[in-house]
């Protein structure tokens, strides 16, 4: 099987994941047709087998080579959290970036949030909704080339609820950037209206490191 083959049957796969969850939401399936469907999922477990998938950050750098490091990080990308297609916790996110104004870039997210992610009834979590924003917000990083950054502050104002089974647009910019330091804004809009707004601190550190222990953000 090739590395393509593999991906698109990972995705495949958590699709299927990711609709078995809502079915669990949305059905009332008997006792006994749950208990069947459990087995059914014990044993599919079973079949993946015990090899281990290491993370692109768990491989010393001597013994992988850049192409090496390109296909782990896009598998690394695939299982995210928000965007990963290979994910079935993921809604999918979609991200792009665009915008009319050439000298104002945005970056675009497009997402439709199911009942898993249900908070108040017909509403997605407002932490979810503060999740989406944080994956969306820092796609601007790419728009200025700042490089490896962690947030460090996210600030979140909830207008309205925010519909599930809606399409979603997050649309994020860059309010300022200086030296490490990067700002951006965003906002949440379902079906032209703006649900919530968001700001984010990000601070940029080198590729080695791994958290912001130590980090001077002032």
């Amino acid at each position: 099987m090739t590395e393509s083959q593999e991906r698109s049957a990972g995705i495949r796969l958590a699709d299927e994941v990711r609709a078995l969850l809502v079915d669990l939401h949305t059905l009332d399936p008997t006792a006994e047709v749950l208990g069947e469907a459990a087995d059914r999922v014990a044993a599919v477990r079973d079949s993946l087998g015990d090899v281990v998938r290491w993370r692109w950050y768990e491989i010393p750098a001597d013994e992988v080579d850049e192409d090496d490091e390109a296909r782990l990080r896009v598998e690394y990308r695939d299982h995210s959290l928000f965007r990963g297609g290979r994910s079935p916790l993921a809604p999918p996110l979609a991200v792009t970036t665009g915008g009319d104004d050439a000298d104002k870039p945005i970056v675009v997210g497009e997402v439709r949030v199911d009942r898993c992610h249900e908070g108040p009834p017909g509403r997605i979590h407002g932490g979810y909704v503060a999740g989406l924003f944080d994956d969306v917000l820092s796609g601007t990083l790419g728009l200025v080339d700042a490089g490896q950054a962690f947030t460090a502050r996210l600030q979140i104002r909830y207008r309205k609820p925010t519909p599930i089974d809606v399409d979603l647009r997050f649309e994020a910019w860059v309010e300022r950037h200086s030296g490490r330091r990067l700002i951006a804004r965003a906002h949440c809009l379902a079906g032209g209206e703006v649900t919530a707004e968001a700001e984010a601190l990000f601070v940029t550190v080198s590729r080695d490191q791994e958290s912001l222990q130590g980090t001077d953000t002032t």
